[in-house]
């Protein structure tokens, strides 16, 4: 089956020409996603537009693709619901009758889907994925339960793979501790 025949996929807005010209009692506020806001934790900017972009703002358990090399996917929860998604990405809206969106968002991280995406990729400078190429890659066909078994075995590895990280994180800093009290003749 073909993405668009199990989610609904649309590119953001283009904000320029959205963008309010003045400010008002009439203008919506939005705050607009951004990959640096989200992988380093800060916050949004904000943007005004004389119309309602709701169509444009992220819901929960929608997934959000980034059209440009190297892609990413983020699965919208509480953190980055209610922003506003501009023309450097597309929103997959699951059809959560006919698959689930964490088992999309690992098959379009996987490397089958690395394989049919390469195959779509334009551009020689700036290498995208047009959303109409988008639409039309093949999904496997799993059944729901299966859907389910995987995803929560991936949610299981996502959660080891961050305390195996904490840990690291841990040691490394035991362990310059140690050789920093070497250092300065025991003292700290």
């Amino acid at each position: 089956m073909k993405l668009e025949d199990i989610a609904n996929v649309y590119i953001g807005v283009v904000l320029k020409r959205k963008e309010a010209v003045y400010k008002g009692i009439k203008t919506n506020k939005y705050k607009v996603f951004n990959i640096r806001c989200y992988e380093e934790n800060i916050e949004y900017d904000d943007f005004y537009s004389m119309e309602n972009l709701g169509e444009y703002v992220t819901q929960k358990g929608d997934l959000i693709f980034r059209l440009s090399l190297p892609s990413k996917i983020i699965l919208v929860d509480e953190k980055t619901e209610g922003l506003l998604i501009n023309n450097l990405y597309c929103i997959i809206r699951c059809n959560n009758k006919k698959i689930k969106n964490e088992f999309l968002k690992w098959f379009l991280e996987s490397k089958e889907a690395s394989r049919q995406l390469e195959t779509i990729i334009i551009g020689t400078a700036v290498k995208s994925i047009p959303v109409a190429k988008l639409r039309l890659i093949e999904i496997p066909n799993v059944s729901f339960k299966e859907q389910e078994k995987i995803s929560k075995l991936i949610s299981n590895w996502n959660k080891q793979k961050e305390l195996y990280n904490q840990m690291i994180i841990e040691k490394d800093n035991y362990y310059n501790s140690i050789v920093n009290k070497v250092l300065n003749g025991g003292k700290k």
